[in-house]
């Protein structure tokens, strides 16, 4: 495998968000990790298990997460699983997303199932507490969270017209912290960086469909996806 890239300046100044530069990077890392499991016709589970023979702390989350979310367990038409991992600041997190694609051209995220292996985990109250804020700042942006610029001004304001996901919308979420005695890891980004691409990992699931752009409301109904 051969990977580059290209560094492009853009005249619109740019700042920090949660889960900072890592969380578009991640997207599209897993994302195509995904896509390489559908071409072999391999589990996703299975295929980043593969990958990670020499990473004991990155298994573990994964097998967790796919244990406490029933991973096999064969969902309806429409709803989809998706799988996502992620590393930085000491920590090892792997989430696990189910939504569902309706008929009003919808998505809707039915559960999210977070395991994380973060060394010593000082304040579990504290840490399940980031680990879910996290999820649900990452979902937010995933559906909803699109900067427009029309005549050369940022069109959205607030929250009114740059929404976070509110409380009707959000998905019951268990997080699951792996014991260890490895030095204390951040636990601030690890959710929000995972909750993108295994949101885009369960849609593509769900439907055999992969959206190469975010936020996927609305551009997932737009036709603005690739599949295998």
């Amino acid at each position: 495998m051969f990977v580059t890239w290209t560094r492009a300046d853009t005249p619109v100044p740019v700042g920090w968000w949660r889960g900072v530069g890592p969380a578009h990077n991640v997207y599209v890392v897993e994302s195509f990790i995904d896509e390489l499991a559908a071409a072999t016709h391999t589990d996703p589970l299975e295929y980043r298990l593969r990958l990670l023979g020499k990473n004991p702390r990155s298994v573990a989350v994964l097998k967790r997460a796919a244990e406490e979310s029933q991973w096999s367990k064969p969902l309806p038409t429409g709803t989809g699983r998706g799988l996502a991992l992620h590393n930085a600041f000491g920590s090892h997190c792997a989430v696990v997303t189910e939504a569902v694609v309706t008929d009003k051209k919808s998505i809707a995220i039915k559960k999210v199932t977070a395991v994380v292996d973060c060394g010593i985990a000082v304040n579990t109250d504290a840490l399940i507490a980031q680990m879910e804020g996290g999820l649900l700042f990452g979902f937010s942006a995933a559906l909803y969270g699109e900067i427009t610029i029309k005549n050369g001004r940022i069109e959205q304001s607030n929250f009114h017209n740059y929404p976070l996901m509110r409380i009707n919308d959000a998905p019951p979420i268990d997080v699951h912290i792996i014991k260890s005695t490895d030095s204390p890891g951040g636990i601030g980004e690890v959710g929000t960086t995972a909750a993108f691409p295994s949101l885009g990992n369960a849609l593509f699931n769900a439907t055999g469909k992969r959206c190469r752009r975010y936020p996927f409301s609305p551009h997932f109904f737009n036709g603005e996806f690739g599949s295998i």
